[in-house]
């Protein structure tokens, strides 16, 4: 595993680099692509690897991709920027190779790819294994996670807590740029964390958390709503916020609470949801038990939100609207304890 500093040069050297001249004439026929590599045995840590001993600045520009593109904007409906979720045109199945158990081939088991917008290379992922114990400093498309999508989502996420200091590279605005040229984009929502109380402390504790849903998208979106599914059953989906003391490097999350798990497991119902208006946003405050306790000190905290996955492809869009899909974090906000 890498040490969090050197994560932290990784992600100078080789995600936010800016490219090189040359690097602007990779390909101009797609305004966003994923490509894979020139070099079908290269790793992740190969790349890292290199980026850093060179302490190479240019290390992304110099990354040899193959001529044809793994996927393109041609290949998709829309692709949502809040949960980096592409809704493609066909079966994701189409782009990769037959799955083994669920989980990718041992060949693909931390294989690189490298997202190019606008003829640019901006930055590299992984397509890790659920069934692997490495974790990259870079945004991944998962086996085990896109697994619970249906067949035509195809998911790039990031598993890093923002207060590590590393860098999202999903959120790169020439990347978003390229998304709005080939009319592809839409902004989704923003999860702001606006306020923790720890309202019971001891061996069981219990938090209450208040959050800002705002839809920045052009649509109106539904999202899952606690004051209408109960705490219970919203924290099927969602794990409440993931808390890090500040001396500390492991988050604290609420590994003991209890869930109302739907019957069957796929069950969902849109009474569960609440139409936010494009522009327009919602409050919501919640309890959740199920903390350890927790001793004094600053705490970093943040909450990741998600909606249900398998909404079929049929009922995603409604006369006005459409239902939020997968998974977005809110920034992270520091409270003392």
């Amino acid at each position: 595993m890498w040490k969090i500093l050197k994560i932290s040069c990784l992600i100078i050297l080789l995600i936010t680099v800016q490219c090189s001249k040359d690097d602007d004439l990779i390909v101009k026929s797609y305004d966003f692509a994923i490509y894979l590599l020139q070099n079908p045995e290269l790793k992740i840590d190969d790349i890292l690897t290199k980026a850093l001993a060179d302490q190479d600045s240019a290390a992304l520009s110099k990354i040899e991709i193959q001529n044809q593109p793994w996927l393109t904007n041609e290949d998709i409906v829309f692709y949502d920027f809040s949960s980096h979720l592409a809704y493609l045109k066909q079966d994701k199945s189409q782009f990769f190779p037959p799955f083994d158990n669920m989980t990718y081939p041992l060949s693909w088991w931390d294989k690189p790819f490298v997202v190019v917008a606008n003829g640019q290379k901006r930055y590299v992922g992984v397509f890790s294994s659920s069934l692997s114990s490495d974790k990259w400093p870079v945004p991944e498309i998962n086996d085990g996670f896109n697994f619970l999508y249906p067949s035509d989502l195809l998911l790039i996420q990031w598993g890093w807590f923002p207060n590590s200091d590393l860098n999202d590279s999903r959120h790169d605005p020439i990347v978003k740029q390229a998304l709005i040229k080939a009319n592809i984009f839409h902004e989704g929502i923003k999860i702001k964390l606006n306020k923790i109380l720890f309202t019971e402390n001891s061996d069981t504790s219990t938090v209450e958390y208040t959050y800002t849903i705002i839809n920045n998208d052009l649509l109106n979106l539904y999202v899952l709503d606690p004051d209408k599914m109960g705490s219970g059953l919203f924290h099927f989906y969602n794990n409440g916020p993931s808390i890090l003391k500040s001396d500390e490097t492991s988050t604290r999350e609420s590994i003991l609470k209890k869930v109302e798990i739907p019957q069957p497991n796929d069950y969902w119902n849109p009474d569960w949801f609440t139409k936010i208006n494009s522009g327009d946003s919602i409050i919501r405050t919640v309890n959740l038990k199920g903390y350890t306790f927790f001793p004094s000190g600053i705490y970093y905290c943040e909450l990741f939100f998600q909606c249900v996955r398998q909404i079929p492809k049929n009922q995603r869009v409604l006369p006005n609207g459409r239902y939020w899909i997968g998974q977005t974090v809110s920034d992270a906000i520091a409270i003392q304890y």
